[in-house]
């Protein structure tokens, strides 16, 4: 819900003008068969230190001086680990379960990739590019996706939590220890490669799961979808890719305990089974499960109002709660576990790993975000060349017949599905012209959409329905939310044209028979309409 931001390692490159698309797309192609393709997952604990803990006397979940706390580490000061995703000043009390890294990769004798994911709110493109720095080489991947869940019970990632908005809020450290945690699980998923076979599945499903759209038009891209990595011999699970489009965010602002929130029960639901405090309901697949969070601009979340239905008693749970997520959760990988047991789970044929990247200079309007890369309280890189630019990236991998879209923010699902509208009130007189929608173009057997993939660009908003001045939208009597964490009523048409060319690309390299076995492309494309 907010920019990205880093403190590690920036890495400069060659800008071009404000608004150019710097294209490098690798792909693999027809030729001789690949050799047989190889899994392996990875994971590892990232939860920080809370050294020190505290009581919300007054409930109002920021830390007031008069509070009584406890001074874990002896150092006579107050540790905080502000905590990402809401109001400033939230510091951790505590820690409810264990945040993770998840990783995967992908081997099939010809190209290598990365998937890791990480139970936080956001990473930056340039903590990614250090990521990538430290681990593409040593661990021979030829690409590496670095996803963050938008978990809004972890730790600062961005800056933007500290005890103020002038404060940034990432613990000294932090993004070292993170990338260092994230770079072993990837090591172990390497370590643990196998021969291995996938399904893929997608379960159309919505109202249970308490899922809301909190900004017309009421678009949701809906279902769970999964990858399920399978041992060829005995048809035992190495693991699970499971994209499903909500803010992990059900535990809302007034928690102060760490914890993965309805990813971290929906990974457990899916591997371990539906377990309530220590009674099995229902048994899981096995293996190790990664959560990615698909499209959820606009805002799709459930809010503290909205009841999820428990899989267990079937009874819903209203109030934030651990219950409540547990609950979302637990629907989330029953659903998951229901299309499995009723066969929907289709074998992917077996073909070689495709590779599509745009690299982008994504112009910047947003001028808090402007001022705060400035003031040090956000780390991004900025560019001058033409106005205000920032780096970011869109990939597409193929895994044989499925599609992993990454998209760099919290994508308006209204792009991906259909649904844009040029509602009154809207700031500019744009028809809704970012078409056709994505999701048409995607020819997988199954295609994932990643949001806050490589990259933290805030809400991806259809320019016909940007909103920054009143008159609001719809009617509303009060500013419209989502411009104010977005980079500009730009980017949503610059990774639009983006996504297409990498949608073709994809596609010509499926219907090739007789290509080379491999292309490379280098160029500058035009962003403009």
């Amino acid at each position: 819900m907010r920019f990205a931001s880093e403190t590690g390692k920036r890495i400069p490159r060659a800008r071009s003008a404000v608004a150019a698309l710097l294209f490098v797309a690798v792909v693999s192609t027809g030729g001789a068969a690949a050799e047989e393709l190889r899994v392996g997952f990875g994971t590892t604990r990232i939860t920080p230190e809370v050294p020190d803990r505290w009581t919300d006397l007054n409930g109002n979940a920021s830390r007031d001086p008069d509070e009584p706390w406890v001074d874990g580490n002896g150092n006579g000061r107050f540790d905080p680990v502000y905590m990402a995703g809401f109001a400033n000043g939230r510091a951790a009390a505590g820690v409810h379960d264990e945040l993770l890294a998840v990783a995967a990769i992908f081997d099939d004798g010809e190209r290598r990739i990365g998937v890791v994911t990480a139970d936080v709110v956001g990473l930056s493109h340039g903590f990614v590019e250090a990521l990538r720095d430290e681990v593409n080489d040593r661990l021979s991947l030829d690409y590496l996706l670095v996803h963050a869940t938008h978990n809004h019970q972890g730790p600062d990632t961005q800056g933007l939590w500290g005890s103020s908005r002038f404060r940034n809020g990432i613990a000294a450290g932090l993004h070292r220890r993170l990338r260092a945690r994230m770079g072993d699980a990837l090591a172990q998923a390497v370590a643990a490669l196998e021969p291995a076979r996938i399904e893929a599945l997608h379960v159309p499903s919505r109202e249970a799961f308490g899922i809301v759209d909190t900004r017309l038009p009421d678009v949701i891209d809906e279902g769970v979808r999964a990858v399920i990595v399978r041992r060829p011999g005995d048809g035992t699970v190495i693991g699970t890719l499971l994209n499903f489009a909500v803010h992990v965010e059900s535990l809302w602002d007034r928690n102060l305990e760490l914890t993965a929130d309805v990813a971290g029960y929906a990974r457990r639901g899916v591997s371990a089974g539906l377990d309530y405090d220590g009674e099995l309901f229902r048994r899981g697949l096995g293996g190790t499960t990664l959560w990615l969070t698909g499209n959820i601009g606009g805002l799709i979340t459930t809010l503290p109002e909205t009841p999820v239905v428990d899989p267990r008693d079937g009874r819903p749970r209203v109030a934030p709660s651990f219950e409540k997520a547990r609950a979302q959760g637990y629907g989330i990988a029953a659903a998951l576990l229901d299309g499995v047991d009723a066969g929907k789970a289709r074998p992917v044929a077996p073909s070689r790993i495709g590779i599509h990247r745009h690299d982008l200079e994504v112009p910047l309007a947003n001028r808090p975000l402007i001022l705060g890369a400035l003031l040090g309280i956000l780390d991004r890189d900025l560019g001058w060349s033409r106005g205000v630019t920032t780096e970011s990236e869109v990939a597409l991998l193929t895994l044989g017949d499925v599609w992993i879209a990454a998209v760099p923010g919290e994508l308006y699902p209204e792009i991906a599905v259909g649904g844009i509208e040029h509602p009154v009130g809207a700031d500019f007189d744009a028809a809704p012209n970012l078409s056709p929608p994505w999701r048409t173009q995607m020819k997988g057997q199954l295609n994932l959409m990643v949001n806050l993939a490589n990259d933290s660009l805030g809400y991806i908003i259809p320019r016909s329905q940007w909103d920054a001045e009143a008159p609001w939208i719809y009617g509303a009597t009060q500013e419209t939310y989502g411009e104010i964490v977005s980079a500009g009523p730009d980017t949503a048409g610059l990774l639009h044209r983006a996504f297409l060319s990498l949608f073709r690309e994809a596609s010509a390299q499926s219907s090739a028979s007789h290509s080379p076995r491999q292309r490379s492309y280098q160029g500058v494309v035009d962003p403009s309409p």
